[in-house]
């Protein structure tokens, strides 16, 4: 059976994230209804991991595995599954890869995006696609605080727990490298990008969420650096940024990992 890597962008605010769930309101869930419709059987496809709900992608990368019968070529495959799927879910994307290759264990790193608009009002088509933040709040301070971030850290301030870590949770188990970290003003809109090897749950919500608690001094930097330098058992990110401003841009694989130059 051929294994192939897909590429998918998907708007989150119709769906109850990316994990299939009973009720099927999931962007895996809508993903496998198509290519069960046009293999005529049951799926399953893996992704290189979840997203919450309302959280969005464009970069999103899952795999599977077709029957032999279905070996058409790569560029066919975005228009065959596209007319199955809801406005809202693309395939942009579709290669054949080794037998080998595996969404998630295969992996190297992520780069997410955050946006938050500082408009007075809200776009009602920004709504659900950036977190409204109009009061004063410092853009310059963000981006110190965002340079934080970058380096090893133990990021167990930064992180909520599913309920299914292992026991014991291992010491290196929050330890994460954070690659990029920039923030760029696009008019009204403020974007954060982080990129590292991995993410934990809702960790770039809760970072984001910090950076600006401190853009508009809830917060010292100095107090931030030490939740990410010096944790406590305890410690937690003191604000959790809403999904609706989080993207997915891309998930990198170890011949196309961008370099660990800080920037």
């Amino acid at each position: 059976m051929p294994r192939i890597r897909f590429t998918t962008a998907y708007d989150g605010r119709p769906y109850l994230g990316w994990q299939s769930q009973p009720g099927g309101r999931t962007v895996q869930d809508a993903l496998e209804r198509a290519f069960s419709a046009l293999f005529g059987s049951a799926v399953r496809i893996h992704g290189s991991g979840r997203t919450d709900a309302g959280v969005h992608a464009l970069g999103q990368v899952f795999h599977v595995d077709a029957p032999d019968t279905h070996r058409i070529p790569a560029d066919k495959w975005p228009t065959a599954l596209n007319t199955r799927l809801p406005r809202t879910i693309r395939i942009t994307h579709a290669e054949y890869v080794p037998p080998g290759f595996h969404a998630r264990f295969s992996a190297a790193g992520k780069t997410y995006r955050y946006c938050i608009s500082r408009a007075p009002v809200l776009s009602p088509f920004d709504a659900g696609l950036a977190w409204h933040r109009p009061l004063a709040w410092s853009t310059d301070i963000l981006e110190q605080a965002v340079r934080l971030f970058l380096g090893t850290h133990d990021f167990t301030a930064f992180a909520a727990l599913r309920g299914n870590e292992p026991r014991p949770i291992p010491a290196d188990y929050f330890l994460r490298t954070i690659t990029q970290a920039q923030v760029v003003q696009e008019g009204e809109r403020v974007f954060i990008t982080l990129t590292g090897t991995g993410f934990l749950y809702k960790m770039v919500r809760l970072m984001a969420g910090a950076a600006h608690e401190a853009a508009r001094g809830k917060i010292t930097l100095d107090e931030l650096a030490r939740l990410i330098n010096y944790p406590r058992p305890d410690d937690k990110s003191p604000f959790c940024a809403p999904p609706d401003g989080l993207t997915l841009m891309q998930v990198h694989y170890a011949e196309e990992a961008p370099g660990n130059k800080q920037e």
